[in-house]
């Protein structure tokens, strides 16, 4: 490819001291540097052909300057654009990426990252603009994304964006790991939602599934049967053509289910339907809370598995590592669970220092559930630092639990107290004795069930319960049963 020989870059900012930096620091890098501060002038500079490279803020006072993509790179089809935004969700970096920019960049940024970004453009070879993108912002279901439910400006979850904003227009396997509660769940319903699949079906399999050899045929099955609001034909497999199909814990398989869902990768996944008409344009999601590579290596997952469904991985981090985001996700909790009162909770910047200094083993739904708490428990608008300390002491002592050797009557003693050191008395709370009850119930039932590999009858009897009592316990509470297989 053939660059002008004078380097040549348009700065377009509606903030005119973010333009005289940018500008600056450009210029000394050796670029010929315009500026402009609305879209109309970023029209006009890419008109006269004077830019190899554009960068550009989104929100502009004459425009969305996203909007405008397409029509610059019809005027400059070789103009790389590398869009800037204070706005740093999930769907602006999709958006940047359906609408053909080079990259995107959230602000702030460091000007060597941007000196670095642009010195990479002269290097790589002009975007092929496809066009995908017509109707990307006119699909309700998306908008979601804009404003949650993934949360985080940090530089790691930005680069989670960039990941699935470059993974929605094809169909490629992606493993997303991490820690349990850090949304492996979101990121893969995300992934799904943010395509063009995202009006066909989102399949849920479990370890379960994988007892058997299956088809895909059984797959539509079980789906149809799962699906009641869902008017989809089995018997017709095209209905089921460009489909997600989403693999839970897959590091929790058995050697034959790894066996049976290999085998299905590698024979039922590419179904030839007619002459020349092939299913096969499915997409595999799965997730593990472990390290697969390294239980590869200890011999406890196939290899061949593992590298099936590890094309793209999409590594999770702790909330530890992005405590950064604690304010905006508090934000987003705080609006979740006031949305039906006239005054929502605030947490002040004091309280905000208290939720970054807890190192949130639990992750997003151990956050999750204690800013529910705090709108609960606290009687005032304003959540009071004594009750967020309160609290996370509580929380540090529940995790403390999971090490402690004590007797059960002490620890539930010990959880209790705790618990009402953070209760407001004058405060209207029901249901308080199902809610204590509940917290101790599941985990009984989810154990004994593992202890018996899953069977019901043996749990039942074991726990002194009816069956049927049994089964509506393990509905009320959403216990996942893993029947575990004796090899």
């Amino acid at each position: 490819m053939k660059f002008k020989n004078n380097k040549n870059i348009i700065v377009v900012d509606d903030d005119s001291s973010i333009r005289v930096v940018l500008s600056t620091a450009l210029t000394r890098a050796g670029y010929n540097v315009k500026s402009s501060g609305t879209a109309t002038g970023m029209m006009r500079l890419v008109e006269s052909n004077f830019a190899d490279v554009l960068i550009t803020d989104v929100g502009l006072p004459d425009g969305d300057a996203l909007d405008i993509l397409p029509k610059l790179q019809k005027i400059v089809p070789n103009l790389k654009i590398i869009v800037m935004s204070a706005r740093t969700t999930l769907l602006t970096a999709m958006r940047s990426e359906k609408k053909g920019a080079f990259d995107y960049l959230p602000k702030p940024f460091d000007l060597d990252e941007l000196l670095r970004l642009v010195s990479r453009t002269f290097l790589l070879e002009p975007i092929n603009h496809n066009n995908q993108s017509d109707n990307f912002d006119n699909q309700d279901n998306k908008t979601v994304y804009d404003a949650g439910p993934i949360i985080g400006k940090s530089s790691i979850m930005q680069n989670i964006y960039k990941t699935i904003s470059r993974l929605v227009s094809n169909n490629l396997s992606v493993l997303i790991t991490g820690d349990s509660g850090t949304g492996k769940n979101l990121i893969a319903k995300a992934i799904h939602d943010l395509s063009a699949k995202n009006n066909n079906p989102f399949i849920k399999l479990n370890m379960d599934f994988f007892n058997k050899k299956v088809s895909f045929l059984d797959i539509t099955n079980f789906y149809t049967q799962n699906n009641h609001n869902h008017n989809y034909d089995a018997s017709s497999l095209l209905n089921f053509d460009d489909c997600t199909l989403f693999i839970n814990e897959i590091s929790d398989f058995s050697s034959l289910q790894q066996i049976n869902l290999l085998n299905f990768l590698e024979n039922n996944f590419e179904i030839q339907l007619n002459n020349n008409l092939f299913l096969n344009n499915n997409r595999v999601i799965s997730t593990s809370r472990k390290n697969i590579l390294d239980m590869v290596n200890k011999g406890l997952f196939r290899e061949d598995l593992f590298y099936r469904l590890n094309v793209v991985n999409i590594k999770l981090p702790p909330l530890k590592d992005r405590l950064e985001d604690i304010n905006d996700l508090s934000l987003f909790f705080l609006n979740n669970y006031s949305s039906d009162k006239k005054n929502k909770k605030n947490i002040s910047f004091k309280g905000i220092l208290l939720l970054r200094e807890h190192l949130w083993p639990g992750n997003i739904r151990e956050f999750k559930n204690v800013i529910h708490r705090l709108c609960l428990l606290s009687s005032n608008d304003d959540i009071s630092v004594n009750l967020i300390s309160n609290i996370l002491n509580e929380a540090r002592d529940i995790n403390d639990i999971e090490q402690d050797n004590q007797d059960i009557d002490f620890l539930l003693n010990k959880y209790i107290k705790n618990y009402f050191k953070g209760l407001d008395k004058n405060l209207d709370i029901t249901n308080l004795y199902n809610e204590i009850i509940s917290k101790i119930e599941k985990p009984l039932i989810e154990s004994t069930l593992n202890l018996y590999r899953g069977n019901q009858i043996k749990a039942s009897y074991c726990l002194g319960l009816n069956r049927n009592t049994l089964r509506k316990k393990i509905n009320l509470h959403g216990i996942n049963i893993i029947k575990k297989i004796k090899l």
